[in-house]
């Protein structure tokens, strides 16, 4: 897990709520309703989840963790017709304030391959970070994204109305490569660029912003190991009253459920 550094936007709030009781309610909304779609699912289907730690949680060059260690829960479905679906569930681990909310992702669209061996990729996204978050509020975005794969390689294009701020407009453009040279060893590089399109604020001159990533997950058992580099500019990543590089090394471990 940004407007031009990833402070996710404001999340709309019930009246009197803190942050940290509807990001729970919410949390136990989308996993239980995750597991209610996923016990309907048609036999042809397929359904999957996974548990992971990393030692920090990146998006788009920069931190969303404030630099901190999360432990993520994913769950996904599609089936033959191409429809899919996908949630997530993060929290991070801190010495100020232990285990806390991260945030919940949400995502759905529909895949069609062709016969030239070539996917066609359409769907939604939806992030909700809580205040533990880097930009110390609750604060959210919204993509809609259309993409294209072939072979080891794959590109997306997004839009989103609201970019971790009510007004402001964005596009990101990404590509991604996937290889494995030899077996249980993933190799995995991205490149993406954030344009600017406009900012409630006419006065606001936020700059096009890049971010890379490359990445090594080594298959053990069900689980894997990652090793991930990863950085973007420009300007630096700010969290935790001070300013950070936007330069990072990750480690982390999933788990296959």
């Amino acid at each position: 897990m940004a407007v031009i550094a990833p402070a996710p936007a404001q999340a709309s709030q019930a009246p009197g709520w803190p942050a940290k009781q509807i990001l729970h309610c919410r949390l136990a909304t989308l996993m239980i309703t995750c597991a209610c779609f996923c016990a309907a699912a048609p036999a042809a289907a397929e359904v999957g989840a996974a548990v992971s730690i990393f030692s920090d949680a990146r998006f788009r060059g920069y931190s969303l963790s404030a630099g901190h260690p999360i432990g993520i829960v994913d769950l996904s479905y599609d089936n033959s017709g191409g429809l899919y679906a996908a949630a997530s569930a993060s929290a991070l681990a801190s010495s100020a304030d232990g285990i806390r909310p991260l945030g919940i992702q949400v995502n759905g669209g529909y895949a069609k391959r062709l016969a030239s061996d070539v996917t066609l990729d359409v769907g939604v996204l939806h992030s909700n970070y809580s205040r533990y978050s880097s930009a110390a509020s609750a604060n959210s975005y919204t993509e809609v994204y259309a993409g294209v794969a072939h072979g080891f390689l794959s590109s997306r294009i997004a839009f989103s109305p609201h970019y971790f701020e009510r007004g402001a407009r964005t596009l990101y453009g990404e590509i991604d490569a996937n290889v494995s040279p030899v077996r249980k060893l993933q190799l995995t590089g991205h490149f993406g660029v954030l344009v600017p399109i406009h900012y409630r604020d006419e006065n606001d001159e936020s700059e096009t912003q890049y971010d890379w990533r490359l990445g090594a997950a080594r298959e053990v058992g069900r689980g894997s190991l990652h090793l991930i580099t990863t950085g973007g500019g420009p300007g630096r990543d700010y969290y935790r009253g001070h300013s950070h590089s936007r330069n990072a090394l990750i480690l982390g471990l999933s788990w296959g459920l």
